[in-house]
C-alpha cells in the first residue's frame, strides 16, 4: 500500500515465520514491559503523518496502535484499535501478541466483539488431505497435480508427503544436506521437482552446519538435485518462492531485507533480483500465467514487479481493499489468492485484477473464522480449487525450544475452496 521502509519492529511483526510466534499469548494477559527498541518512536512519527492524510486507512491504523501497544500506552493503544474497527476492512486484533495485555480489559473485548459481529464467518472449504504429524509445525505447503500428492515443510528441518490414502512419508531425514527451517515450496509439475526454501531466521543451536537457500528436489527420484545458496553478504531469512513454468528460473523473498533473490543458469548461489527495501516485508510470490509479472506480498499491498526491467510499483486499489499482510500468494486467472495473516486471526482472500494486471478491482472474502484455523499460512492451486493449510499451530513452537508435547497438538488439516465461479 506504501512504499515505505518501516523499522524491525514492523519489518518483524508482519513476516510470516515470525508473526505466527506473535499470536495467542502465552504471557498472563496483564502483563506489559515497555519496549526499548529505537525504532518505535520514529516509527509512531511515520505513521502519524502518514494518518493525518490518510485517517481512515485500517492497516495504518492498526500499526500505529501495535506500536503505542510495544510502549504499553493503554489509552492511544485502544483509541487506535475502536478506529480500527470502525474503518473498513475487517482487521481482528484479538489474537495479536502485542495486545495481549489488553485481552480481558471490557473495552479490547468490546472493541474485538464489535469486530466480529460486523464481519460474520464465512466458511465453504471442505476437508482435503490430513498430515497425520501434530508436531510437524509447517510454514509452507505445495500440491503436485501429476501424483496427487501434497508436500509440506517443517521446523523439524524435513518436508514431508502424503496424498488420498492419508499415509505419510519422509522426503528427507531431518537436516539432511543442510536444510535449515523449511519455509515455502513450490512444485514444478513441468519438470516434477519441488522448490523448498531453507531459510534461518535466529542462529540456533539447532542449525548448526544450516544452509540458508533455495533446495531443489527430484521428485521422481525422492532426492535433491541442486542447491542455489543465499549470497553471505544477504541478512534476514528466506521466505517463500515460486518459478517461471517455461524456464523453470527460481525466485525467493528475503523478508527482513524486503527483496526478492533468483536462480541463475550455471550458478550455485542467488542473485539479487529486486534490491533490500524493494517490498517491505516480502513475503508470498506469484507469477502471472503470461509470465511477464512477478507479485510480491509485502507488509502494506502487493506489489507488480515486471520481470524483463524488474520495475516495481505497488497494485493500484479502492480504499476498501486491504491486500496488506498476505502470506501465501497465488495468481489464478486474472486474479490472486492469498491468506492474509498478523493483521487477521486469519483469512483467505482472492483479489480480483484488472486487464493490464496493474490495479485490484475488488477484493472477496473467501474464508474466515473458521473454527479449524489456527495459524493458516500458506496453500497451494490445484486446477479451479485452492488447499491450504488450515491449522499450522505454528504459536507454538519457538526457535531453538523444546517441540511442544504431541497430545496438545492436532493433525494439520488441508482444506479446500472452490474458485470457479
Amino acid at each position: 500500500m506504501y512504499t515505505l521502509r518501516f523499522g524491525s519492529n514492523s519489518r518483524l511483526r508482519f513476516s510470516t515465520l515470525l508473526v505466527a510466534l506473535s499470536l495467542l499469548p502465552k504471557a498472563r494477559a496483564w502483563d506489559c514491559t515497555p519496549t526499548t527498541s529505537p525504532d518505535v518512536d520514529p516509527e509512531i512519527a511515520h505513521l502519524q503523518q502518514l494518518t493525518n492524510v490518510h485517517p481512515n486507512d485500517p492497516v495504518l491504523l492498526y500499526n500505529l496502535a501495535a506500536d503505542y501497544a510495544a510502549k504499553c500506552d493503554t489509552a492511544a493503544t485502544l483509541r487506535l484499535l475502536r478506529r480500527v474497527a470502525q474503518a473498513k476492512g475487517g482487521l481482528d486484533p484479538g489474537e495479536y501478541r502485542g495486545f495481549a495485555y489488553l485481552k480481558d480489559t471490557l473495552e479490547f473485548k468490546a472493541i474485538v466483539g464489535d469486530i466480529r459481529r460486523a464481519n460474520q464467518p464465512r466458511i465453504q472449504s471442505r476437508p482435503a488431505f490430513v498430515i497425520k504429524e501434530p508436531d510437524l509445525f509447517p510454514e509452507g505447503m505445495a500440491y503436485a497435480r501429476y501424483s496427487g500428492r501434497v508436500y509440506a515443510g517443517s521446523v523439524q528441518r524435513k518436508i514431508v508427503w502424503t496424498d488420498a490414502s492419508g499415509a505419510l512419508h519422509d522426503l528427507n531425514k531431518p537436516g539432511e544436506d543442510s536444510l535449515a527451517y523449511v519455509a515455502g515450496l513450490h512444485v514444478d509439475e513441468e519438470r516434477k521437482q519441488l522448490w523448498a526454501v531453507s531459510s534461518k531466521f535466529g542462529e540456533t543451536a539447532d542449525l548448526s552446519g544450516a544452509v540458508q537457500g533455495l533446495f531443489k528436489y527430484d521428485l521422481m527420484a525422492g532426492k535433491r538435485i541442486a542447491t542455489f545458496v543465499a549470497p553471505s553478504k544477504s541478512s534476514g531469512y528466506l521466505n517463500d518462492v515460486a518459478a517461471v513454468p517455461s524456464s523453470g528460473q527460481g525466485y525467493v523473498t528475503n523478508t527482513l531485507e524486503g527483496s526478492v533473490y533468483c536462480t541463475k543458469a550455471g550458478s550455485q548461489e542467488l542473485e539479487l533480483f529486486l534490491a533490500p527495501g524493494t517490498v517491505s516485508g516480502a513475503n508470498g510470490i506469484a507469477v502471472s500465467d503470461d509470465e511477464k509479472t512477478l507479485f510480491v506480498a509485502g507488509d502494506f499491498g502487493i506489489y507488480r514487479v515486471d520481470l524483463r526491467t524488474k520495475s516495481s510499483v505497488p497494485l493500484q486499489k479502492t480504499s476498501d481493499v486491504v491486500d496488506a499482510s498476505i502470506d501465501g500468494l497465488y495468481f489464478y486467472r486474472q486474479s490472486l489468492v492469498g491468506i492474509q495473516n498478523a493483521i487477521h486471526p486469519g483469512r483467505v482472500v482472492r483479489f480480483y485484477l484488472d486487464s493490464s494486471l496493474t490495479r485490484i478491482t475488488r477484493s472477496e472474502i473467501l474464508e474466515t473464522y473458521n473454527p479449524a484455523f489456527e495459524n493458516p499460512t500458506t496453500g497451494s492451486l490445484d486446477g479451479d480449487s485452492f488447499l491450504f493449510m488450515a491449522n499450522t499451530q505454528l504459536h507454538k513452537w519457538q526457535p531453538g525450544k523444546p517441540l511442544p508435547r504431541a497430545k496438545d497438538l492436532h493433525d494439520i488439516q488441508i482444506l479446500r475452496i472452490s474458485l470457479a465461479h
